[in-house]
């Protein structure tokens, strides 16, 4: 802060220019610009004339100035205390001179090499935390100012922050994206909707092609406050609960070519005959990303991915994901997002405040990185910075990327991306007992691997910068669209209370109609009368009567059977038991309290909330009659189980989930989505399109 006094030219020229940028920053002043230019503007705003007098006569000599970096080194046990005091990224700007200015700067000693670190979880702690949203933060642990400058060599800098109207053009060469291994091509097909029906035991892509990435800047007119100038270059956007913010729009493109091996089914997938590998070339490919990223707590909203492929015979097939949030799933832990879309690498998010310079190193999360040299690209100096993610290698393969970076840009102007993980390894000695559990349970069998170079093929500065962590005016409370969870089904209840007003036979009848009303359902009567609960439903109001398809479980037991509405009582369609492989836990303690069928379905149907779902799944404000939906509770595999030892594994999760499919305008489309049946907060939906 600013003492009441004001201070003296000597005082301001002794401080760093972190220091002058916050104290400017307190006096509605411009914090841009060299170190001279900050003391004169405080001088001007706070000083007396005989002050300002004297600071003219100090400047008639030649002064020389040195970047002053604090050498300070955090320990993890005070990280919170730094965190209290970071400055906002503005204050660490990297300041870049032309030639031609006269400044002088006093050559420095030979700097120790530091190695900095910026704290991460572990990925197998993400693991073990079942409703991760988020698991990214940033932490700045170099509390230092300074500037740098570029003349015939290249000082150390500070990787430069995204701004707003930023733009980077480049290409892509050498890709290829493999998976080998049954259970890897079938996690990765229910994660795709499908695509990957008719593929089995492996695929390989080989690609190339180029992209986009860029920071929109938004006009004033979609701040939610006029009088939040500050916030200038922000748009309105949506987060999981449907809820309008301020944030910061990123999009990515790519228009890529693709030659694709794999194996494929002979005849019926169910008769589990893999065929020998073919190859298709001349598939071509293209994609686009948009993100947005919370201005006020740095937190990613949302992601909306649209990608169409079309192959040699012309057929098309388009693919729409949206995603709020940080998946919370392993593939997403263990492969970092920024790597699964093909994207530059963000240079903030990873380095922070870390001066990088040749022979500095550090740590962000758990990819080690060090800067091995210097290089040229298209004539501007940089730094070559190699990275590999620890416990990627210690258990389950590699992860490194090769990133050249250059002052004057927030993204690597070129990386290589060499991944590959593979269940099998998890048996290596530097993996340790509790993760080697972890990746049993959570991985299928198989690898999948990712190579590729990117290039920059121009780019574009932009001019506004980003004032991350500011406050604005309406900005919704944290969490403040959760649904109360108070159906506490799980200490005696049957199912998820359902309750709708809109749908005619609800899970409700078809549950009680079981128990009370069927006879060639005895087993699944028994079950649920007697502590047995449904642990899976989904309903079928596509041809004139609801049908329920209802699966449940006891502590000896498990099965599914389907029914159908009638006039005075139901009737019993199909049915089977479950083997034990196949059947889940039944473990009422981990049910959690949620909301009712009908309090989500009130949700999902909300234009307010969801408008581009809605326009898909409802019709007359109701969903139509061949969207379905229902729910899924998952809880973990047995008491006692040594997951059970992990505060909060214990807990179940209830995801309320539907789909509709339906032919428009000559094309096949599909569509599913989920959304959290304990708070309801969206997962997300994907919509599949073909004209094949």
């Amino acid at each position: 802060m600013v003492a009441d006094s004001s201070p003296t030219a000597s005082e301001l020229k002794s401080m760093n220019v972190a220091t002058l940028k916050e104290m400017c920053k307190e006096h509605g002043l411009k914090v841009s610009g060299k170190k001279q230019e900050l003391i004169d503007r405080l001088l001007e705003a706070t000083a007396s004339d005989d002050d300002i007098f004297l600071l003219e006569e100090e400047d008639d000599v030649d002064v020389i100035y040195e970047a002053e970096i604090e050498e300070e080194a955090f320990e993890p046990s005070i990280i919170e205390e730094v965190e209290d005091e970071i400055l906002d990224a503005e204050v660490f700007e990297a300041e870049l001179f032309e030639d031609e200015e006269e400044d002088f700067f006093q050559e420095s000693e030979p700097k120790a090499v530091r190695k900095t670190r910026l704290q991460g979880e572990s990925i197998f702690s993400s693991l073990s935390k079942p409703n991760v949203i988020a698991t990214l933060l940033v932490v700045l642990i170099i509390a230092g100012g300074g500037y740098w400058y570029w003349s015939s060599h290249l000082d150390p800098f500070v990787s430069k922050p995204i701004e707003y109207g930023d733009q980077m053009e480049f290409t892509i060469s050498s890709g290829t994206f493999e998976v080998e291994g049954e259970e890897m091509i079938r996690e990765i097909d229910n994660r795709l909707n499908g695509a990957l029906a008719e593929i089995c035991e492996k695929i390989n892509v080989e690609f190339y092609g180029s992209g986009d990435i860029s920071v929109k800047k938004g006009t004033s007119s979609e701040l939610l406050d006029s009088s939040d100038t500050k916030l200038l270059g922000t748009v309105q956007a949506k987060d999981a609960y449907g809820l309008t913010f301020l944030a910061v729009e990123q999009e990515l493109t790519h228009q890529l070519t693709a030659n694709i091996e794999s194996k494929t089914w002979f005849g019926d997938s169910s008769e589990g005959h893999c065929s020998v590998e073919g190859s298709v070339p001349g598939y071509s490919l293209s994609q686009t990303s948009k993100s947005w990223t919370e201005i006020g707590s740095k937190a990613l909203l949302s992601t909306d991915s649209s990608l169409t492929l079309e192959d040699p015979q012309g057929a098309e097939t388009s693919i729409n994901a949206v995603s709020f949030g940080v998946p919370d799933d392993s593939l997403s832990d263990i492969m970092p997002e920024l790597l699964l879309p093909l994207k530059p690498v963000e240079l903030t998010p990873l380095f922070g405040n870390s001066l990088l310079e040749e022979g500095s190193s550090g740590t962000s999360g758990y990819w080690d990185w060090v800067v091995s040299g210097s290089v040229s690209v298209d004539g501007v100096k940089g730094l070559q910075i190699n990275m590999q993610h620890t416990e990627i290698e210690d258990c389950i393969g590699r992860a490194n990327m090769v990133l050249y970076v250059v002052p004057s840009s927030p993204w690597a102007v070129e990386q290589r991306v060499d991944i590959n993980l593979e269940k099998s390894r998890y048996d290596s000695s530097g993996c340790g007992v509790f993760a080697e559990y972890l990746i049993d349970q959570t991985l299928p069998e198989g690898s999948i691997s990712i190579q590729y170079t990117l290039v920059k093929s121009s780019i574009n500065e932009g001019d506004g910068m980003i004032n991350w962590l500011e406050g604005y005016n309406h900005r919704p409370a944290s969490n403040s669209g959760a649904i109360s969870a108070n159906q506490n089904w799980g200490n005696s209840g049957t199912h998820m209370p359902d309750l709708s007003e809109s749908r005619d036979w609800t899970l409700d009848d078809a549950v009680a109609c079981i128990i009370n009303k069927t006879v060639e359902a005895n087993d699944a009567a028994i079950s649920l009368a007697s502590g047995g609960y449904v642990f899976k439903a989904t309903d079928d109001r596509s041809n004139g009567n609801t049908q329920w398809n209802v699966s449940w479980v006891d502590d000896n037991n498990a099965g599914w059977v389907i029914v159908e509405s009638r006039t005075e009582n139901c009737s019993v369609l199909s049915l089977d038991s479950l083997n034990e492989a196949d059947s889940p836990a039944h473990r009422r303690e981990s049910i959690p309290k949620s909301a009712t069928i009908k309090e989500i379905e009130d949700r999902i149907i909300d234009p307010e909330r969801y408008p581009s779902l809605v326009s898909d799944i409802t019709s007359n404000g109701k969903l139509t009659s061949d969207t379905t939906i229902g729910y899924f509770l998952t809880v973990p595999p047995e008491a006692n189980d040594l997951l059970d030892l992990i505060d909060g594994y214990q807990d179940g999760t209830i995801g309320v989930t539907g789909q509709r499919e339906w032919t428009e305008n000559g094309l096949d489309h599909s569509l599913n989505y989920a959304i959290d049946g304990t708070n309801g907060r969206m997962v997300g939906w994907i919509k599949t399109s073909s004209n094949s």
